[in-house]
């Protein structure tokens, strides 16, 4: 680790978390929006264009949550493959779903433009590399049924063609994606919560909610710091529901809260790092313990992210587990220093696929799935149309029902060590290298 090394994400470097002051929320709203990152923003900005009055409820400080932790790759895609949605919903259904993918993508883009957000936004292109031979074989495929039922653009490249993307071994060929691009989330969120409160919206941190309570036709949403009164009630809180205690107990039954974790090198300069990458890509792989990583957006040092774990864990426990994911791909990096690492919650659902509509009277958008830099202000933008009651609010995602995970389950995921071991033994079934 360097001298100065931080558990803090290197994103607050350059957009350090803004301080919420002590206040207490008003005693009645339109509007409550539960959850301060990039779901619970949009929402709001719309609402507050619309003329509603908004109060969004963080628990902690606005940015605190994933949409300021993540690895700041945006584009389209789910986790869920064409092929098995459409043998799940059928092919209409699977294309609309990544419609809404592209959508999202075309959306986010044009939001931090009409907003004049200062993210350090550029198209790079992603490349997604084939850890076996076999993944190889599966990317191919899916890639010609992309093409051909979605009209999406990308290039399959085999694994002597890969070296003008990367310089691996490890890696069997892969996809190229090159409408793709990278952000700083720090600095995203920090324009989006500014163009929230622009619109109007009042954005509230250090303030949980701990219950619902209907009351006639609105609910009483009870904080340690006050009540507020409110028409509807929009969750956007994703993979910190726990955090809102019983409150959005239907929720937490219906999203698995996973950590994700990166670390960042110490300054490696440009031409290094170009050496090893010199696609300049945003960059995935297809191990079931798999690794995502980039340039910094000044292109002298790596961030690397990954499943350091699938339970919860340190973020200095996980630094030398993300060093070894990394030395696998790049040996030349197995002693650099390393300056800063970091975890933050995800939420998975049961399909893999983002949802969105009402449950139990509260509206709701979440379950990105890791995915979420394009998905989440996309359809929290989509969410507010939906409580608008204008056409816009429909989506692909409204026919898939939101089922809870399991039986039993009641947000808290006791079954992480059987599918960490279970991923990989599917690595090791397709002839995947250990990460580490």
């Amino acid at each position: 680790m360097a001298r100065d090394f931080s558990t803090d994400p290197f994103w607050r470097v350059a957009a350090p978390l803004t301080v919420c002051d002590e206040q207490s929320p008003p005693k009645q709203a339109d509007v409550v929006v539960i959850g301060g990152g990039f779901t619970g923003l949009s929402c709001a900005r719309r609402l507050a264009q619309a003329g509603r009055s908004v109060v969004v409820l963080e628990a902690e400080e606005p940015g605190s949550g994933a949409s300021a932790r993540n690895g700041g790759m945006i584009g389209w895609g789910h986790r869920a493959r064409f092929s098995s949605l459409a043998k799940k919903h059928g092919p209409a259904i699977a294309r609309e779903i990544l419609a809404e993918a592209r959508r999202s993508y075309e959306f986010t883009t044009s939001l931090i433009q009409d907003e004049g957000i200062d993210c350090r936004f550029q198209v790079t292109g992603r490349y997604l590399g084939a850890a076996s031979q076999k993944h190889y074989g599966e990317l191919a495929r899916e890639a010609d049924l992309l093409r051909e039922e979605v009209g999406l653009s990308i290039e399959v490249l085999t694994k002597a063609d890969q070296a003008r993307e990367i310089v691996t071994d490890s890696y069997f060929g892969g996809l190229l994606m090159p409408t793709h691009g990278a952000l700083h989330p720090g600095l995203f969120h920090a324009g989006l919560l500014n163009a929230a409160q622009k619109a109007g919206a009042q954005v509230i941190g250090r303030t949980p909610v701990t219950g619902l309570r209907r009351d006639g036709d609105d609910t009483i949403v009870e904080t340690p710091n006050g009540q507020v009164r409110a028409k509807e009630i929009a969750f956007a809180a994703n993979g910190y529901a726990g955090q809102f205690s019983e409150a959005l107990r239907a929720f937490e039954r219906r999203l698995i809260p996973l950590p994700s974790f990166i670390i960042a090198t110490e300054k490696l300069g440009s031409n290094r790092i170009k050496a090893l990458m010199p696609g300049g890509r945003m960059y995935v792989d297809t191990r079931s313990v798999h690794s995502y990583f980039r340039a910094d957006p000044d292109g002298e040092r790596i961030l690397w992210g990954g499943r350091a774990s699938l339970n919860p864990i340190t973020p200095t426990v996980a630094e030398p587990r993300l060093r070894g994911h990394m030395a696998s791909i790049f040996p030349e990096l197995r002693d650099v220093d390393v300056s800063h690492s970091w975890t933050g919650r995800i939420a998975y659902t049961r399909d893999t696929i983002p949802h969105i509509g009402k449950l139990d009277g509260v509206w709701f958008a979440c379950g990105y799935c890791g995915s979420g830099v394009a998905m989440a202000p996309y359809l929290g933008w989509r969410m507010a149309e939906k409580i608008l009651g204008t056409p816009e609010g429909a989506t692909g995602f409204d026919t898939p029902a939101f089922n809870p995970v399991m039986p039993l389950y009641n947000g808290n995921p006791w079954f992480m060590r059987a599918i960490e071991a279970w991923h990989k033994f599917l690595d090791w079934r397709d002839g995947v290298r250990p990460a580490r």
